[in-house]
C-alpha cells in the first residue's frame, strides 16, 4: 500500500524531493529532477549556497545560469538550511562529502548527520537515498539501524538505497542523464522505487543485488583509475631516466584495439609528516597538553569533533607564537626517508625527507625540504606563549577542593569534615536542622548539636548545605583525621608564587605513596637548609602539618606530609605525578603570570638543578702550541627522568625568553651565558646563588651564548647535521593559517600535507587484508607534485627564477580547485624561492594557505618575461600557438605540444 501510493506520487511528479548537499554532486541532481517536473528543495549548512541558489547563481560549472534561474523563479527549486523541511518530503537524497581521517579510515560524520536530521522526521512512505563516496557497508551498517531506531522498518514503512554518484565535472560528452546510474537497495521495493525516479532523468539505470555491492562498484572505478594512474606514473619517471619519451610510448601503446586502455602521467597530491615519536602542544582551555603524535589523534577521537582545537603554532609573518585550530590529523605507515636533524645546541627532530621546514636567513623566512636542510641553516623556536584567554569559566590560579572531590574523589566524603573561618554553622542552624531532617525521617539526630557545638559539619551534609544557602568557599577549611592524625586545608587553593615554588620542588624532589592514607615526601641533600626550610614553611603558612626525617646514609632530609587531601591535590587534581618517572608541570600553570612561572621554575632548579662555575687558567694546546687563558665559566644544567616534564620544562624557560642548550645524556639541560645566568640567579639561594654572583661579578665581558640567535618573540638555532634513516609510522597535522605548529624542544615547523588514499584501503584492512597494490599507487601519485618541481629544478635553478603556471584548476576546462595538484606545485616553488605566477581564464584569483595571487594576462609583454612556463591544466581556451612563439621556456606535463619538435618544450 505504501509503496504504490510513493509509485503514483512519483509517476505523476507530485513527490516532494529533498537533496541534502547542494555541492558538485547535488545541486546538479537537483536541477536535474526540478527540470524533469518535480518539486525540489536543496538543504545546505553553507549560507553561501543557499543564498546563491536562491538569487539563481550558478556556483557549479554543470549547472546553466539561465536554466538555475527559470527554475528558481517558479519556485520548482528552493534551497534551506532548515532540516525541518525533511517532514515534508518524499524522497531525500544525501550529497554530502566524506573526507578521510586518520590511518586512512573514511570520515562518516557528514553522512551520520543528514541521517540523524533525516531520522528526527522519518515517516512513512519516504525513499531515502545516498550518493556520497562511502565504503561497502555503510548504508546497512551504518544508516540502516539508525532509521530503523525508529521502529519504522525498511520495505515497510520506508526505503533505503545506496546510488553513487558518478559525476564528471565540465565533461561535456558525458553530462549527468548520460551517465549510467547503479543502485542497489536493502529491499527490492527500494531498488524499484528508485528506478522509476531517477528513468526520468537518467538514459540508464542498473541495478544490482544490495548496497554493499553498489558501494563497491564506486570504489572499483575509483581504485582502476587510481592504480593505473599510479602505474604511469612510475612509468614516466622511468622513462625520463631512460632518455624515453612517454607519451610516445602511450601513444603507440593505445594502437592496440583491445587489451589495453591509455592513461596519462600527471600531477598528485602527497604527504609529509612527523616521526611518531615528536611532541606538539595542546591549548586545551586554560591548560597546555604535551602530546606525543600518536597521542593526539586519540585525544580528538575521545572528544566532540565539533570542538575546535588548537594547538601551539608560529606565525612567521607577526613572528610570533599563536594558537591556531587543527584542521585535520592523520597517522600512516611509511617506509621511506626520514631526516634526523640535530641542531648545534643539541635538539634533535625526526620528520620526513619532504617535510618543509622554515629557515631564517638575513631578516627573511624560507622554505626547505627536511632533506636539503644544510649545516648552518638557522630554524626558528618560539619563545613566549600566546594568551589563554577566552575561557574564563576555569580559573588556573586557584583550585576549589570541595568542587574536586564532589566531581573526582566521592569516596573522600565520608572521611572529612568542614569547618568556617570567621563564622559558627550556628549561623546556620535552621538550615542544617532542615538537612538533618532530610537524612533521619523528619528528626533530629543525636549528634547534631555536637556538630554545631565542634564548629564542624560533615561534607555529605555541606554538599546539602548548599542546595539551601550559598558559601563562600575561601572561608572554608577541610578537617581529616583526629588526634595524632589531625590535618587541615583551606578548602579553595590560592596557586600564588609560593605554591608554585611548593609544586616545583615537588616536581624536582618529592614523591607519592599511598596506603592507609597518602604521604608526599620531598627529599634534600642536608646541606640544602634554605630550601628545607622552606618547604616547611609554606606547608606551615597553608596549615599543612609535616615532619622531618634525617637520614644519615643518605645524608637527605625527608620531609613527610601525611594528608589524603595534599595527595589528593597534587596527584590527582594537579596530576604532577608520583615519582621521577612521571613528573608533570600541572597543565594549568602554563596560563599562569611570568612571576608565578619564575616561582615555579625555582622550585624545579632547586630541587634538582646544579650550578657549575670555574674560574681560573685553563691551560690548552693547539697546533703544537701551549695556550694558558683565563677563564670564568659558569652554567646551570637540569637532569630528569620524565620526558614530558622535560618537554614541559623547555617550553617553560623559552616563554621566559632563556634559550636552553642539550646536553648527550638524555632529558639533560644547560643554561649559559651572561645575560641568561643574570635573569637566573634569583631562582637560587644560598651556595647556588653566591656562585652564580660570582661569576658575574669577575665576568666583564658579558660575552653572549653563540649557539642560538635571539629576536623579538623568537629565536633561531643553527643545524649541525642532517642524517637519513628508515620510517615506520608517521603522522600529519593540518592547521588553519599560517599552517604551522610547534613540536618537540619547542621547533616550529611548517604544516603537514596530508595523504588522501581510499576508503577501500581502509575497509580491507578492517578484514584483515592488507591492500599493497592500492597503497603503493596512491604513494606513487602522491608523489608527483614534488617530483615535477624536482625536475623542473633540475633544468633552471628555483631561486629567484620567473615561473608561470598554466593551469591551476583540477581539471581541463572546469572551475574548480578541488584537491588541484597545482596548488601544492605552486607552494613547493614558493618553497624553493621562485617567483610564481599563473595563469588561468576560469580562475581569476587564486587565494590558498597564506598565498593570494591574481591571474597574469597571456600578454607577449608577460611571456617574454618568464624564465619558464609550467603547463599543469590543458584548458582548451589557451593560445598554445601564441604562449609557445614568446615563451622562453615550456615544461609540458600535459603533452600538449606533442606534435611539435622544439628546444623550447620541455615533456613530463
Amino acid at each position: 500500500m505504501i509503496q504504490s501510493q510513493l509509485e503514483e506520487k512519483i509517476k505523476n511528479k507530485s513527490a516532494e524531493i529533498a537533496v541534502i548537499g547542494l555541492g558538485y554532486v547535488g545541486l546538479p541532481l537537483a536541477v536535474e529532477l526540478s527540470k524533469a517536473g518535480f518539486s525540489v528543495t536543496g538543504i545546505d549548512t553553507d549560507a553561501a549556497r543557499v543564498h546563491n541558489v536562491k538569487k539563481a547563481v550558478a556556483y557549479i560549472l554543470d549547472v546553466d545560469i539561465n536554466a538555475l534561474k527559470h527554475l528558481v523563479e517558479n519556485k520548482s527549486l528552493a534551497a534551506t538550511s532548515d532540516f525541518r523541511k525533511l517532514k515534508d518530503a518524499d524522497v531525500i537524497i544525501i550529497c554530502v562529502p566524506t573526507p578521510l581521517k586518520r590511518r586512512n579510515q573514511p570520515n562518516i560524520n557528514y553522512i551520520k548527520g543528514a541521517v540523524s536530521q533525516i531520522k528526527r522526521r522519518l515517516r512513512k512512505g519516504q525513499l531515502i537515498i545516498l550518493e556520497s563516496t562511502t565504503y561497502p557497508g555503510t548504508t546497512d551498517e551504518v544508516i540502516l539501524p539508525m532509521l530503523e531506531s525508529t521502529g519504522l522498518k525498511c520495505g515497510e514503512d520506508f526505503f533505503l538505497v545506496f546510488s553513487p554518484e558518478r559525476i564528471d565535472p565540465g565533461n561535456q560528452k558525458f553530462p549527468l542523464h548520460k551517465i549510467p546510474k547503479v543502485v542497489g537497495g536493502v529491499t527490492k521495493e527500494s531498488s524499484d522505487l528508485f528506478k522509476l525516479l531517477y528513468e526520468q532523468i537518467i538514459e540508464k539505470v542498473v541495478v544490482v543485488s544490495s548496497p554493499r555491492a553498489a558501494e563497491m562498484v564506486k570504489l572499483l572505478e575509483n581504485t582502476f583509475r587510481l592504480v593505473n594512474i599510479g602505474l604511469v606514473n612510475e612509468l614516466s619517471m622511468m622513462c625520463h631516466k631512460m632518455n624515453l619519451d612517454i607519451w610516445e610510448i602511450i601513444d603507440a601503446a593505445r594502437s592496440k584495439p583491445f587489451g589495453f586502455m591509455p592513461f596519462y602521467p600527471g600531477p598528485g597530491v602527497g604527504g609529509h609528516c612527523l616521526d611518531e615519536n615528536e611532541n606538539v602542544f595542546i591549548k586545551d582551555k586554560q591548560c597546555l597538553k604535551v602530546m606525543k603524535m600518536p597521542d593526539i589523534i586519540r585525544y580528538i577521537q575521545k572528544g566532540d569533533s565539533r570542538n575546535n582545537i588548537e594547538i601551539l603554532s608560529f606565525d612567521p609573518l607577526r613572528r610570533k607564537s599563536v594558537f591556531r585550530k587543527i584542521n585535520a590529523v592523520s597517522a600512516r605507515p611509511y617506509s621511506g626517508d626520514i631526516v634526523c636533524i640535530s641542531t648545534k645546541d643539541g635538539r634533535h627532530l625526526k620528520v620526513t625527507d619532504l617535510h618543509p621546514m622554515f629557515v631564517y636567513n638575513r631578516g627573511k623566512w624560507h622554505l626547505k625540504y627536511a632533506k636539503d636542510l644544510q649545516k648552518d641553516d638557522c630554524i626558528p623556536l618560539c619563545l613566549e606563549l600566546p594568551s589563554f584567554k577566552g575561557h574564563p569559566v576555569v580559573s588556573a590560579d586557584e583550585v576549589d577542593l570541595l568542587k574536586e572531590i564532589k566531581e573526582r574523589r566521592t569516596d573522600l566524603i565520608e572521611k572529612i569534615r568542614v569547618k568556617p573561618q570567621g563564622f559558627s554553622w550556628r549561623d546556620y542552624a535552621k538550615e542544617i536542622k532542615i538537612i538533618f531532617r532530610r537524612g533521619y525521617n523528619g528528626k533530629l539526630p543525636d549528634n547534631c548539636w555536637e556538630y554545631l557545638s565542634d564548629n564542624v559539619l560533615p561534607l555529605k551534609y555541606f554538599y546539602a548545605l548548599e542546595e539551601l544557602v550559598a558559601i563562600d568557599h575561601q572561608k572554608l577549611k577541610l578537617v581529616t583525621g583526629r588526634g595524632p592524625g589531625y590535618s587541615e586545608m583551606s578548602a579553595r587553593i590560592t596557586i600564588d608564587e609560593d605554591f608554585c615554588r611548593l609544586v616545583g620542588y615537588y616536581l624536582s624532589e618529592g614523591c607519592y605513596t599511598k596506603d592507609k592514607s597518602a604521604r608526599i615526601r620531598f627529599s634534600f641533600n642536608r646541606s640544602e637548609k634554605e630550601y628545607i626550610q622552606d618547604v616547611i614553611n609554606i606547608l606551615s603558612n597553608r596549615g599543612i602539618s609535616s615532619s622531618v626525617y634525617e637520614s644519615k646514609v643518605w645524608h637527605t632530609s625527608c620531609i613527610k606530609v601525611s594528608s589524603n587531601l595534599f595527595g589528593f591535590l597534587l596527584y590527582e587534581v594537579l596530576c604532577c605525578g608520583s615519582n621521577c618517572y612521571t613528573m608533570n608541570i600541572p597543565e594549568r600553570f602554563f596560563s599562569l603570570d611570568k612571576e608565578k612561572k619564575m616561582a615555579l621554575l625555582a622550585g624545579i632548579f632547586r630541587g634538582d638543578g646544579c650550578v657549575e662555575h670555574f674560574f681560573g687558567k685553563w691551560r690548552y694546546r693547539k697546533n703544537d702550541i701551549e695556550y694558558l687563558h683565563n677563564v670564568n665559566t659558569a652554567s646551570i644544567s637540569f637532569f630528569t627522568s620524565s620526558e614530558r616534564l622535560f618537554q614541559q620544562l623547555v617550553i617553560l624557560l623559552q616563554d621566559l625568553n632563556i634559550v636552553p642548550t642539550f646536553r648527550k645524556r638524555k632529558y639533560s639541560l644547560s643554561i649559559f651565558g651572561y645575560q641568561q645566568l643574570s635573569f637566573c640567579k634569583d631562582l637560587f639561594a644560598g651556595r647556588k646563588k653566591e656562585i652564580i654572583d660570582k661569576y658575574l661579578q669577575f665576568n666583564k665581558n658579558r660575552p653572549r651564548n653563540k649557539t642560538f640567535e635571539k629576536y623579538h618573540n623568537f629565536a633561531t638555532v643553527k643545524v649541525k647535521s642532517v642524517a637519513i634513516t628508515k620510517g615506520d609510522w608517521v603522522y600529519s597535522i593540518e592547521t588553519e593559517k599560517p599552517h604551522t605548529f610547534v613540536t618537540s624542544y619547542g621547533i616550529a615547523v611548517h604544516n603537514c600535507i596530508p595523504k588522501d588514499p581510499l576508503y577501500l584501503y581502509w575497509k580491507a584492512k578492517l578484514h584483515g587484508f592488507k591492500s599493497r597494490f592500492i597503497k603503493l599507487a596512491a604513494d606513487l601519485n602522491s608523489a608527483m607534485p614534488a617530483y615535477i618541481v624536482e625536475r623542473l629544478n633540475k633544468i633552471i635553478p628555483l631561486g629567484g627564477a620567473k615561473i608561470l603556471v598554466l593551469g591551476v584548476s583540477y581539471k581541463k576546462d572546469v572551475k574548480d580547485l578541488r584537491k588541484s595538484p597545482a596548488l601544492e606545485i605552486i607552494d613547493l616553488l614558493k618553497k624553493n624561492n621562485a617567483q610564481v605566477f599563473y595563469a588561468d581564464p576560469l580562475i581569476p584569483y587564486l587565494k590558498f594557505d597564506h598565498y593570494n595571487l591574481k591571474a597574469t594576462e597571456l600578454t607577449q609583454e608577460n611571456l617574454i618575461q618568464m624564465d619558464y612556463c609550467l603547463l599543469l591544466t590543458d584548458h582548451s581556451s589557451f593560445d598554445y600557438d601564441f604562449i609557445l612563439e614568446h615563451s622562453p621556456k615550456i615544461f609540458d606535463t600535459r603533452n600538449v605540444y606533442k606534435d611539435i619538435k622544439s628546444p623550447k618544450i620541455i615533456r613530463l
